[in-house]
């Protein structure tokens, strides 16, 4: 189990494999086209990676034993954008950056029990089940952010299948 699951998520974060990873569909992005949103559009690609950081950071927490506990009112509330100038945007590629190593890092130490462990007791899906949800809503936004992209110009179709 413990080996689909981080093949799953590698090839969701940051290795191609069916489809661009959600790393790879970052690459060579500016402060200025993440935070861009064509009219009519929810979200920014800003906003969706800083969606992905909250979820993404809420798990890994919770992987860890923590009783973490969500800050934000909402699921809309997760998607914000900070400042846009490109420190700002780096931050946010590097914070993904660092929560995803650290779960993978984490999953790949785990002993296979824990992936048939229940989540929490008010969550009883298995922490396998929670993975691979995990890598599914990476992989969906990832999709989003390459459908922006194309539709801002600024996506290189030599950087994979999109």
């Amino acid at each position: 189990m413990k080996q689909i699951l981080l093949e799953q998520f590698t090839a969701c974060y940051d290795k191609n494999a069916w489809f661009v990873a959600l790393k790879n569909t970052l690459d060579a992005l500016n402060a200025d086209e993440a935070a861009w949103k064509p009219a009519g559009a929810d979200n920014s690609i800003w906003e969706i990676v800083s969606h992905l950081n909250y979820y993404n950071y809420a798990y890994l927490e919770r992987f860890k034993g923590v009783d973490y506990k969500y800050p934000a009112a909402d699921n809309d509330a997760t998607f914000v954008a900070g400042e846009a100038t490109n420190e700002a945007w780096k931050a946010e590629i590097a914070k993904l950056d660092s929560i995803l190593t650290e779960f993978r890092d984490l999953i790949s130490a785990a002993d296979e029990t824990k992936f048939g462990e229940p989540v929490s007791a008010s969550n009883p899906a298995s922490w396998a089940t929670l993975i691979s949800n995990i890598n599914a809503h990476n992989a969906h936004h990832g999709g989003q952010i390459v459908l922006l992209r194309k539709l801002q110009g600024s996506w290189d179709r030599t950087k994979g299948v999109g």
